[in-house]
């Protein structure tokens, strides 16, 4: 009895589909003929046919086909090849993998949702809903409440828009990466996570100008915002990738904090190196709040006067270089 194999059609570096051929010769191509057929455009009516020799082993012949077909590694045109474990070819826009029986699979990955899978809140309509007026809401306010002349009302209107596309566009892209991986869109629970993303974004620099004016808090709570906005930031990129990839949970947060960390040291790097460029730039908040919204009591000129002894320090030390 002849040796059973598999042929794989790959899509990227997962299996689309797999063929089980207990009988050879096989033939592959577009054509209804076929043994095994490819959706491909770009694969010929009669492309590959497979073929066992006296010796045993398995041959692939391309039959004529019009673009050919191609070893991966390397990548080499060829007319014949003889099979081994993991051979891979490419025809047309389709990379085929063959595979014995007796291949050994990866271990189970355990599942990690509950035995009656609940509807996660991201999926919900009315979550969807809500995040969408919320966005559109907060940025209306927001804009209505920084125009100090005349109501703009067509700037009202970009206010309420803009935030709005753009978290549908970027539904869009992330649905368009869940279809390709996971065969469905998710356009809903995409749209959901940037929405609120943008309305973390949104809600951020006012709330943190208040509580900074309330207890008088020093520069230093810009460093928490700023770790804030990544945390939130990472949240939703973790919940995309969720809905893309079928990568456990555990694995999505290792992948965010290695790329954050290599984010944070590119974006420090003239810091690290003493390159950063001096700015004569005082920080300061910038909103003007009622006083009774103030808890502790605001910072004295002296303390004013004393956390710009640095800043002077540097000026002098410049003065002197020139």
């Amino acid at each position: 009895m002849d040796e059973v194999i598999f042929l794989e059609v790959l899509e990227g570096d997962a299996v689309q589909s797999r063929h089980r051929l207990d009988r050879l010769p096989v033939t592959v191509g577009r054509g209804y003929a076929n043994d095994v057929i490819l959706d491909d455009p770009k694969v010929s009516a009669q492309h590959l046919r497979l073929e066992r020799r006296e010796d045993g082993a398995v041959v692939l012949h391309d039959v004529g086909s019009v673009n050919g077909t191609f070893s991966v590694e390397p990548w080499v045109a060829l007319k014949e090849l003889v099979l081994t474990p993991d051979a891979r070819v490419s025809v047309g826009d389709t990379v085929l993998r063959f595979r014995h029986r007796n291949f050994v699979v990866e271990d189970t990955v355990v599942n990690e949702a509950p035995a009656a899978p609940r509807e996660r809140l991201l999926e919900r309509p009315r979550a969807f809903a809500f995040s969408l007026q919320a966005l559109v809401v907060t940025s209306f306010i927001s804009e209505r409440v920084t125009q100090f002349r005349k109501t703009d009302w067509g700037d009202l209107l970009m206010s309420a828009v803009v935030p709005l596309g753009l978290a549908l566009l970027w539904a869009g892209g992330w649905s368009l990466a869940s279809r390709i991986a996971r065969k469905r869109f998710y356009f809903r629970v995409h749209a959901t996570i940037g929405a609120l993303v943008l309305l973390g974004f949104a809600l951020s620099p006012p709330l943190f100008a208040l509580v900074s004016f309330s207890f008088s808090l020093g520069t230093w709570l810009g460093v928490v915002r700023t770790l804030t906005l990544l945390g939130l930031m990472g949240w939703g990129l973790y919940w995309h990738l969720r809905y893309v990839t079928r990568w456990s949970g555990r694995r999505v947060v290792r992948g965010l904090v290695i790329a954050s960390v290599g984010v944070l040291a590119l974006t420090s790097v003239s810091e690290l190196l003493g390159n950063e460029d001096f700015s004569e730039a005082l920080e300061f908040p910038r909103s003007l709040l009622p006083p009774v919204l103030r808890v502790a009591p605001a910072h004295s000129m002296d303390s004013f006067f004393e956390d710009a002894k640095p800043l002077e320090k540097k000026v002098d030390a410049l003065v002197k270089e020139r």
